[in-house]
């Protein structure tokens, strides 16, 4: 087999894409990225992540509004 025909054979492994998640990307100055580690460290553990700490933080929030 072509190398070429090769790659095309090779299946992409990994996490199928969710068609119900969307991806959104924050930028965080330092002080803002700070307060969410102090935050995250509050917590129990296991400690949350920085995404799903951002999770919980919007939920909370959205569950006030």
């Amino acid at each position: 087999m072509r190398a070429a025909g090769r790659a095309a054979a090779k299946v992409k492994k990994g996490r199928l894409p969710s068609l119900s998640n969307t991806t959104i990307a924050v930028t965080l100055d330092p002080i803002e990225l700070g307060a969410l580690e102090v935050w995250i460290s509050d917590q129990p553990d296991p400690k949350p992540s920085r995404q799903e700490a951002v999770r919980r933080l919007i939920n909370e929030a959205l569950r006030h509004h």
